[in-house]
Parts: structure tokens; sequence; C-alpha cells
């Protein structure tokens, strides 16, 4: 519920302004609605769609206010006459303080909107906007400027799954998000292996040497395959790893030992495949690869997420976010999120150290998480490329924008303080 701080703004009838990212409209309606009050969609043709999904939102919550209206605008979203017109047409004969919120739409509509509110009900009005740099709804005073109150992460919350409906955006077969790791005492052993490089390397050339296809060349063995279209390139099929078991003497010790707790060891401390298999996490030994093969990492790094969730203030986190996308053969996913308020925090993930992937992956994560979540989103990728400051200079501007951080190895020990010092860096970066 909202923050006792905006109730002194909060008003009988909102009008928000309706543009392609509903998230601001929704962060608006949940803060300076009264109980009992209205919100009013003011959408165009363009934006029906986003203003149908939040009336849909705001319908299926408990947040108490009565039912959605919605003010079309149809083709005139520059039309001053028509908006106008339209807008005063509904606020005809309302009772009890009004306000507009005109942090989504166009500079047009956001003119003259207000100038017909302002007509309308003159400084009895509330009018309002969300700064999405300083993380503040923006208040305008007749008389001065206008007054900022900071949006703290107690004062609105979002969960993933509304994020994304928000969007229009569904899971891939209906795929919920994980909540919890597999496998979370073998991730942490892995993940202690892995901060060392040398025994990171040892992993890669034992498990690709096993568990892919190829002539015997070492150089082959140690290469990760290749992919295509999203899927495995060359796995050992299903029926050449049924049964198999593998020698671990060149393994490093911890990964040995976590083994070992997940009983996956033979009497001769060899990785059965045939115990691997009786377990309830994979559906067949093809995920246990993928697993091994980096999937491990995000499912590291949700379980430190989660914690310490309760203490950062987490809203909400997940992983394995597959979103099926209109007219593309994939989609796209992200690997590890969470929210902090209404913010969307994406993490990327790779154990890959080429710099052209890592920077792929994190210049889509950037352009995804800045559709769903606006200018507040942040975004991280964690490699295993060990020139971070290299890396850094080479993404230039992008990397310049505080949206934006980068995690290796050396973060891997102690993951879970690093994710309470980027939402405190962020907090700070706001000004709260």
């Amino acid at each position: 519920m909202s923050s006792s701080k905006f109730t002194d703004y909060q008003v009988n009838h909102l009008f928000l302004l309706i543009g392609e990212n509903p998230l601001p409209n929704y962060v608006a309606a949940r803060l300076l609605l009264k109980q009992g009050g209205t919100p009013y969609l003011v959408y165009t043709t363009g934006t029906k769609g986003p203003a149908e999904r939040l009336e849909k939102i705001l319908k299926s919550e408990p947040t108490g206010f009565q039912e959605v209206q919605l003010v079309p605008l149809e083709e005139y979203e520059s039309d001053a006459y028509q908006i106008q017109t339209r807008i005063q047409a509904a606020l005809k004969d309302l009772n009890g303080q009004v306000g507009l919120n005109y942090t989504g739409g166009t500079k047009a509509m956001a003119v003259h909107a207000y100038r017909a509110m302002f007509k309308e009900k003159g400084q009895e009005a509330v009018f309002s906007y969300l700064d999405p740099r300083r993380l503040e709804m923006c208040v305008d005073q007749e008389m001065g400027e206008s007054l900022k109150i900071p949006i703290r992460s107690e004062d609105v919350t979002i969960s993933l799954s509304t994020l994304f409906e928000l969007h229009g955006l569904k899971w891939k077969d209906n795929k919920q998000p994980a909540k919890a790791p597999t496998l979370p005492d073998l991730a942490t052993r892995l993940a202690e292996a892995h901060q060392d490089s040398a025994k990171g390397k040892a992993w890669f050339h034992w498990f690709y040497s096993i568990f892919c296809e190829g002539d015997g060349d070492s150089n082959q063995a140690a290469r990760k395959p290749k992919k295509a279209g999203g899927k495995p390139g060359n796995w050992k099929s299903k029926t050449d790893l049924k049964g198999l078991s593998f020698p671990t003497i060149c393994l490093p010790k911890e990964i040995v030992e976590g083994l070992r707790q997940k009983e996956f060891l033979n009497q001769d401390d060899y990785l059965s495949l045939e115990l691997v298999e009786r377990h309830q996490d994979f559906k067949d030994l093809q995920d246990f690869c993928k697993w091994l093969d980096g999937t491990w990492l995000e499912h590291y790094l949700l379980g430190q997420i989660q914690s310490i969730a309760k203490k950062a203030g987490i809203s909400d986190y997940g992983l394995n976010f597959e979103v099926p996308l209109a007219g593309t053969q994939e989609g796209f996913e992200f690997d590890v999120a969470f929210t902090y308020g209404y913010q969307l925090f994406a993490i990327s993930c790779t154990t890959t150290a080429n710099r052209g992937l890592c920077k792929s992956k994190l210049f889509e994560a950037y352009l995804r998480s800045q559709q769903l979540g606006g200018s507040e989103a942040r975004v991280a990728l964690f490699s295993f490329n060990d020139d971070l400051g290299g890396l850094a200079s080479e993404m230039g501007n992008l990397l310049s924008q505080k949206q934006i951080r980068l995690f290796g190895r050396h973060h891997l020990a102690n993951f879970a303080n690093e994710v309470i010092g980027w939402i405190r860096d962020n907090d700070a970066e706001a000004g709260r």
C-alpha cells in the first residue's frame, strides 16, 4: 500500500496518460489514488494494448480502487482539440479531488491534458510526474518548485510476474520461473572451485572431454560444443550417456565433494550417470549436461539472492525467464532477476571468458531490461572474463551509465553482499 507521505497528494480521480511502458502508470496509481478512488486510463490507438493490460492488473489486485475508466483518444494523440474535449468530458460532474499524472503518453498529450484539467479544476487539481532517474514522484506546486517525494522500495512493490504481464509477455510453454535453485550445495561447490581460474579450466576440460562428442582430439575435447537455435549442438546422446561412469580423480576436490554429497559417485568415486538419472530435478541426462555446462552458475546466484532477499528488501526473485516473441525463433531470456520495490534488476550469466559473447549478452540484457523496467531498471553481467576493466572500456558509453554492473569470478565468494552493495549504491545514486 501507499506510504503516508503521499497521503496529502492522493486523489479520488486520477487520470493517467498511457505510454508504451505502463509501469510508471501502475506505480502512480498505487501511490496517488485514495482508497476507493478511480483510475482513468487515457490512451491512443497505439497504446490500447498497454492500457488494457494495466486495466486487467488493477482489477485483479486487491487495491481497493473503483472500476477502471478508459478514456480513448483514438488517433488524436497530438490533436489539441480532441485531447482537451475528451478529457473535459470525462472530468464533467466528477466529485472529489482530481489529479493528472502525465508521465506516459506523448508531449502533446501531456500539454493538452494539463490544459484541460486546469481549465476544469484549476489549482485544486494535483499534477504529478514520475522522475525515473531520481526515483521520485514530482508534484507540481503553483507558487514554487515541484515537490519531490522519494519513492522507497517499501512504498510500492511489484512481482516479476506482474511486471511481465504489464508488457503482455507470457512464459514459454507456460513454464513458470524457478524460485528455488536446483542442487544449491553442488552449485556452491562448483562456485568455490571456479574462484580459481586454473581449477575452472581443469573442470571444463574434463567436462567437455566426457560429455561432448569428439574424435579424441584434445583441442576439440576442450572446446564448448557449438549450439544452433539455442539447442545443444554435440552433447553425447541420451543413449550414449545412459549408464556410463567417469573417474573424478583429476577434478578439484571441492567439486568431487559436492558430487559425493549428492550421492552421484559410486564406490570407486566415479561419477555415475545411472545414479544421476534417479535425481528428480533432471528430466533426462542432457538436462544434467546443460546444468553442469553453466546453468549451475544461475542457480548459485539465485541461491545467494534468496539468502539475503528479506534483509535487502527484495520483493521477488527467480531464474530462467524464457519469453517467446512473435516473429522470432527464440524470443529472449533473463537468467536471474529480482525486483526491489518497483525496480527490475536483471543478471545475465555466462561461464565463458569470450569477450565478444560477454558483450553480446550484456547488450541484449540491457535492452530487454529497459523495455520491461524503463529507465529505472538495472542490469548486470556475471561472466568468467578475468579482465572486467578491459571489458568495461570496450563497452564504452553503455557501461558509463549507472544502470550497469559487471561481476566476475572474484565476486563468487561473496556475491550475496555484492548484491546488497549494488542495491545500496542504487539508493545512493537516487538520493534516497
